[in-house]
């Protein structure tokens, strides 16, 4: 029992260390975590191999950041910061390619370039379809649009997660844009993708917790500010450094774990 209680106290340590003051502010809420499991056998490899993991982080407004105090606080730099600490300086990087106001072909085209430079990433987060909405988009090309996209990831041997659509208060026509969540969701489910049901938490929130919710919102009411990005982080790095981990439950990160830095 001793001996367990000398282990649980660095754990424990670890855990406070990656949880900023927005965290505790954000954490009643916070309950997605991406489903099913990540898996990323190239990742896996890089990282026995002594090299690093690589993830692109793409997307619209959630990705590049808006809402956020500073570019240290969008989701990919608090992202960054979490996976250093918990599997080491250098073990990761993160890079965000994030366009506000994109949609979905655009950002398709992005990522169709971008899997196939080098070095390629080992992993992709794809946070599509909530432009697709407000500017007049169609669920069914939406849905070909995350087939298309989910295909090249694939191709180029990389893994993915995709986020869906978020939840705001000025939804005015629920079944239509409903319509569009379920075009990601259930694209990404058919292909066994993992899927990060942001929509659905932040409503669940909203609906539970309306004060609690609103400050995971920036002034516009619209996009995430810091606690919004710090739930993303933090629903997203214990399945990233779990799909770090190699069959026999042998850790790929044998480096201990570092304190993290900011992200640049």
């Amino acid at each position: 029992m001793r001996r367990l209680r000398r282990f649980a106290l660095p754990l424990i340590a670890v855990a406070l260390s990656v949880l900023s003051p927005a965290a505790a502010s954000a954490a009643g809420g916070c309950t997605a975590r991406p489903s099913p499991a990540l898996s990323m056998p190239a990742g896996v490899k890089a990282l026995k191999d002594g090299q690093p993991l690589r993830i692109l982080a793409i997307g619209s407004s959630t990705t590049a950041g808006a809402g956020a105090s500073s570019s240290d606080q969008t989701y990919p730099s608090q992202l960054a910061r979490r996976l250093a600490t918990l599997m080491g300086e250098g073990r990761v990087t993160v890079m965000n390619a994030g366009v506000s106001g994109e949609t979905g072909p655009s950002t398709l085209a992005r990522l169709e370039a971008l899997v196939k430079a080098q070095p390629a990433p080992h992993l992709v987060i794809w946070q599509v379809g909530t432009n697709d909405v407000i500017f007049g988009g169609d669920p069914t090309r939406l849905r070909a649009i995350v087939t298309q996209g989910l295909s090249a990831i694939a191709a180029a041997g990389a893994a993915a997660i995709v986020i869906d659509q978020q939840y705001f208060p000025g939804i005015t026509d629920v079944a239509r844009y409903e319509s569009f969540v379920d075009a990601v969701d259930s694209t990404t489910v058919g292909r066994g993708v993992p899927l990060l049901r942001r929509y659905a938490m932040m409503k669940q929130w909203a609906a539970q917790d309306p004060q609690g919710f609103r400050k995971t919102l920036a002034w516009d009411s619209f996009h995430m500010n810091d606690a919004g990005y710090t739930c993303l982080a933090d629903a997203l790095a214990p399945a990233i450094v779990a799909a770090s981990r190699v069959s026999g439950g042998n850790a790929a990160m044998a480096t201990p774990a570092a304190p993290a830095k900011p992200a640049r």
